[in-house]
């Protein structure tokens, strides 16, 4: 008898539990409910202006994208004019007839440029237009020490080069695409005839981007590029607020590499609403609380009440597996003896009863206990199939394959198979339940496998990553597509005439999941079934060579 004011077992109520006494205050619970929700919410609203502000960079990167594109694309048309006055020149020895006219007709082709110059020997000596430019007539580019090194550069490396932001002699900023172009001599040589140039005034240049529309949609930017000789930076074009965290997209150029950087005007947290985001989440926050209160005695009954159903589940889920276990185990006796008992009645008969039904009966006898024997087996195999028998480690699949080739050789021999071995990574189970695997894969390929031609079962593996993936194929009829599922399922039989007990391949599904992989049927490319294993990869090195039986 139990004493007054005791309890036994999980009768023992919530608040004389360490702990359970300070719980069953509601104003207790609603402070940790308080708290608790308060940081989940601060966590939600950080996540939520997290996104926020990738989808804002993101926005504005795709922006930068597209203006970066049309600034290089509009750069890159107006320098190929360079090409166009080199293969000139090269076709006239160093002569552009009529240059005037000629140059100013490749202008309308060229809207991004501002002028076309030739510099024979570097000396700047024609101009188009020559109206405002000309300050650059007789310019030596290879003798300017503000500006000879890119010259220079361009002379010897034979490349277009890309010189500027710098201020213009004729007045203005911009830029100027600087060509070499060498004529062929005589013997075969080229020889430095100078530059084609064409000039690249700014802003003009740079109006296909539409770059003044960016202020008008919110967001400020800059253009600029890092010298290539003092790695100062040099403002090409920008908005009149500087832009704060900026997204770049890089824009290449002959001699030197562009960043266009756009940021919003004012911030990237600027109408986030984080004031308002935060006072609708604390006054949740509190409705949370208030409603959890009231309801703290009712939520620890009711926890109580769940620990006792599951600890009853879990007892009776425990207690049918046992009796399944003891089941399968104490009927395989009784099946022994009916097998046993029917073939020495027969034998004892032999001779003396010619009744060929009787015969027959005590042939089906002895059968079908041979098959009640076999089912109770796989059953007890199937229920064991999730337990390890042995220490989990890195086994030596070619090793267990060779063991249980030998205990096979009889029935393979009957069946006139052939059976390759490739190479066999190691794997991560028991050895015990590894055997199994490949047991029930080759039964189930000599059971089924048979055809018209002599069967031929080929069996490899490979190491994908963390995962080894162990093949079994055979030649044999297959399994159509619609099956190939149906057949991992506890005593699922294609045929109600084919061997087997149909609880095989679910073993092998039940051991391949339990250890942490998969099991699967494919069609064999060269006709038949695969039937594919994969487990986790053991430590040994990957066999180089495989071995026939």
């Amino acid at each position: 008898m139990t004493p007054p004011g005791s309890f036994r077992g999980s009768q023992r109520p919530e608040s004389s539990k360490p702990g359970g006494k300070w719980l069953s205050r509601p104003a207790h619970v609603a402070i940790l409910v308080f708290v608790s929700s308060v940081i989940l919410a601060a966590g939600l609203i950080w996540r939520l202006e997290a996104y926020r502000l990738h989808q804002a960079r993101h926005l504005a990167a795709i922006l930068a994208a597209e203006r970066a594109y049309t600034i290089q694309t509009s750069i890159d048309h107006v320098l190929s004019a360079t090409y166009t006055l080199a293969a000139m020149l090269q076709q006239g020895k160093g002569v552009i007839p009529d240059f005037e006219r000629t140059a100013g007709r490749l202008l309308r082709f060229y809207p991004g440029a501002a002028a076309l110059q030739l510099a024979p020997g570097g000396v700047i000596q024609q101009v188009v237009p020559r109206a405002g430019n000309e300050q650059a007539i007789g310019h030596d580019l290879l003798h300017d020490p503000e500006r000879d090194k890119e010259a220079l550069r361009a002379r010897d490396s034979g490349q277009l080069m890309l010189a500027g932001p710098f201020d213009l002699r004729q007045g203005g900023r911009g830029a100027a695409g600087r060509l070499p172009v060498f004529l062929d001599q005589e013997q075969g040589k080229e020889t430095f005839w100078g530059f084609a140039i064409v000039l690249i005034a700014f802003p003009a240049a740079l109006a296909p981007a539409q770059l003044h529309e960016l202020p008008e949609r919110g967001y400020a930017y800059e253009l600029s590029r890092q010298h290539p000789d003092s790695g100062d930076k040099q403002v090409i074009s920008a908005s009149t607020i500087a832009p704060l965290d900026p997204v770049d997209r890089m824009l290449s150029v002959p001699n030197a590499r562009w960043t266009l950087s756009i940021a919003p005007v004012a911030g990237w947290h600027a109408g986030s609403g984080l004031w308002w985001k935060s006072a609708l989440a604390l006054l949740l926050c509190l409705l949370l609380a208030w409603q959890t209160a009231w309801q703290a005695k009712l939520v620890a009954v009711s926890k109580e009440h769940e620990r006792t159903l599951e600890q009853r589940v879990a007892q009776r889920t425990a207690d049918l597996q046992r009796f399944a276990e003891v089941t399968a185990h104490h009927l395989q006796e009784p099946a022994r003896r009916v097998a046993s008992y029917a073939g020495r009645l027969r034998s004892q008969l032999a001779g003396r009863i010619d009744d060929d039904e009787v015969q027959a009966s005590l042939s089906f006898i002895s059968q079908q206990a041979a098959r009640l024997q076999d089912l109770l087996r796989d059953v007890e195999l199937y229920l064991a199939a999730d337990q390890p028998r042995a220490k989990v480690e890195s086994c030596a699949a070619e090793e267990i394959l060779a063991a249980l080739l030998a205990a096979l050789a009889a029935p393979i021999t009957e069946a006139g198979a052939k059976i390759t071995v490739g190479p066999l990574p190691a794997t991560l189970i028991d050895a015990p339940r590894l055997a199994d695997l490949f047991r029930i894969a080759l039964e189930n390929a000599l059971w089924h496998g048979r055809g018209e031609q002599p069967l031929r079962i080929d069996i490899s593996g490979e190491r994908l990553g963390e995962w080894v993936r162990y093949s079994i194929r055979d030649n044999g009829p297959g399994v159509e597509e619609e099956y190939r599922r149906r057949v991992f399922r506890i005593f699922e039989r294609l045929s109600s005439s084919s061997a087997g007990t149909g609880v095989g391949l679910a073993i092998l599904r039940r051991i391949s999941e339990s250890a942490g992989g998969n099991a699967w049927l494919e069609e064999n490319p060269g006709g038949g079934c695969r039937l594919v294993l994969e487990l986790p990869a053991g430590d040994q090195p990957l066999p180089l060579v495989g071995s026939a039986v």
